[in-house]
């Protein structure tokens, strides 16, 4: 059986032509540039802000207990105290955000020099508005301080007894 100078279909030259592929390829520019800038709305900003501020109480945490140092876990609420009084600036001045600070031999508090314990700054969708503590009215203004003891509370721990002492 003979063929007689027809070329079947699918065996041709192939290939797109120049301007299918570019046409493609703006198609595709055009659905990114509308999809791209929402990815982070989807991942969801809050959840992200929750997990660094986990994280940061943890290291903290960990920082206290395991090196001996006494840490002070800052919460800044989104409503900055009017006065600040004796306290630095630099520190009690920040807002919607954590700060972990140790005090230094001048009494003085001073910034961790762990760099993953310094100032996070919260973004709006994720404020801290009021602080609760046990015992005590909510807290909606200012900073409020949370002590992270070597002993692993928040308290410092009573002085043991020993033979030569009352």
């Amino acid at each position: 059986m003979e063929t007689t100078g027809t070329e079947h279909p699918f065996r041709g030259n192939g290939g797109f032509t120049l301007l299918e592929l570019i046409v493609v390829i703006a198609i595709i520019s055009i659905m990114a540039m509308l999809v791209v800038p929402r990815i982070p709305r989807l991942a969801g900003t809050d959840r992200g802000s929750f997990l660094i501020l986990t994280g940061i109480i943890a290291r903290c945490f960990d920082d206290a207990y395991l090196k001996g140092n006494t840490n002070y876990l800052i919460v800044h609420l989104n409503d900055r105290a009017s006065e600040l009084g004796e306290y630095d600036e630099k520190i009690f001045g920040r807002e919607n955000g954590v700060s972990v600070v140790t005090m230094n031999r001048e009494g003085k508090f001073v910034d961790s020099r762990d760099r993953l314990l310094s100032y996070h700054r919260f973004p709006e969708s994720f404020r801290f508005e009021e602080v609760l503590v046990a015992g005590a009215d909510p807290i909606r203004q200012g900073s409020v301080f949370i002590p992270f003891y070597p002993s692993g509370g928040a308290h410092q721990p009573a002085q043991k007894r020993g033979k030569n002492r009352p």
